[in-house]
């Protein structure tokens, strides 16, 4: 209840602050020889990526701009080792650093970042609480028991569980911060398509969200998902396969009573750890009208092709070779790999990521076998 109402009186006084046109980020820096360098700061989108670049001059050092994207951002300096961590939003930042330990610089200031910065303090209580760093270190050591090592885990999981509720304390406090839009785009599945729509609808009503990328990230997921769900035409895709031939996928389905979508990748441990298991239960339910339609997120045509072979992997095999830009992969929402999803003969999706302990349950049930 106590940390309940220190996030409502948080709302509160940020509630009561100026909004800014754009950032500030007055920062000083102490220790020997750091009186003049160049100062960097970043972000880390792959998609957008930011800097920008001024001169630390008498240990102190000055960024003005305006983000529509607010997001974490970093603060490097030449010649000092580390990097300084935190979210940047449209408000007036303050940085203290010591050369000697400047990756745990003090920064006060930026709504957004106070916010987040009392969540982490928050997980960070939990973890001293449970004596996580220890657990963890006494977990790898080769001298722990399978007994104890279990234990470990389950206390790991008891902190967890502490640490979600503090989490969803904080989403429900803040529901249209930024902080919890950027973690929507993880947990767009977590939620239904109309709640996920409903929580987008109530961002974009705010003009500070206007033009913020991670919405059109999370509306593109969504649309992709929309074309997911069960009883939908499976969206249809060509790819090459091992010898350069292009298959389509809707050439595949009409083959079998049901077909399993198969992304993985050679270089996925994964994916190569359960291959044996999904050779066995191919060979058992082909007969019965299994097929598999095998999507590699590789990028490497030797390694693609090596792991074939080794895992005996004798279903047809497709890829454009692009990694994680997989065509396929972004036309499925595929976050993580191994994944499936399966279609009856007429290409329509019967069910999405059937883990490996249901799958061969799910298949009896689907092919009447018993």
């Amino acid at each position: 209840m106590k940390k309940i109402l220190l996030f409502a009186a948080l709302l509160g006084l940020f509630a009561c602050q100026p909004k800014h046109d754009g950032y500030t980020i007055e920062g000083t820096v102490t220790g020997e020889n750091v009186a003049a360098g160049k100062v960097y700061l970043t972000n880390f989108s792959r998609t957008e990526q930011i800097s920008d670049t001024t001169d630390l001059i008498d240990g102190k050092f000055k960024f003005e701009g305006k983000v529509v994207t607010p997001e974490n951002y970093a603060i490097t300096i030449e010649g000092i080792e580390g990097r300084i961590q935190f979210f940047l939003d449209n408000s007036q930042i303050v940085i203290e650093a010591a050369a000697e330990d400047f990756t745990n610089a003090k920064v006060t200031g930026g709504v957004t970042n106070d916010l987040v910065s009392a969540l982490r303090t928050q997980h960070e209580e939990v973890a001293a609480k449970y004596g996580i760093d220890s657990l963890l270190r006494e977990y790898s050591n080769p001298a722990t028991t399978k007994e104890r090592k279990d234990s470990i885990i389950a206390i790991y999981n008891n902190s967890q569980k502490e640490a979600n509720v503090l989490d969803s304390v904080f989403f429900a406090n803040n529901p249209t911060s930024f902080y919890t839009l950027i973690q929507l785009v993880q947990k767009v599945e977590d939620y239904t398509i109309e709640e996920m729509d409903a929580k987008i609808t109530a961002f974009k009503a705010l003009p500070e969200f206007e033009g913020n990328r991670y919405i059109g990230v999370i509306e593109e997921s969504l649309t992709s998902l929309k074309a997911l769900q069960p009883g939908m035409v499976a969206p249809d895709f060509t790819m090459n396969d091992q010898q350069g031939n292009p298959i389509a996928l809707s050439s595949v389905y009409p083959q079998n009573k049901i077909t399993m979508i198969d992304f993985w990748a050679g270089w996925c441990g994964p994916c190569r750890r359960f291959n044996p298991t999904l050779v066995e239960i191919y060979k058992k339910y082909n007969k019965d009208g299994f097929g598999i339609f095998g999507v590699s997120l590789d990028k490497d045509a030797e390694l693609w092709n090596k792991a074939i072979k080794d895992d005996k992997l004798t279903w047809t095999q497709v890829s454009d070779l692009q990694y994680w830009n997989s065509a396929a992969a972004k036309l499925y929402h595929v976050k993580y790999i191994p994944q499936n999803i399966f279609l009856d003969s007429e290409g329509k999706i019967i069910k999405r990521k059937v883990s490996e302990e249901e799958l061969e349950p799910f298949l009896k049930e689907y092919l009447g076998i018993k």
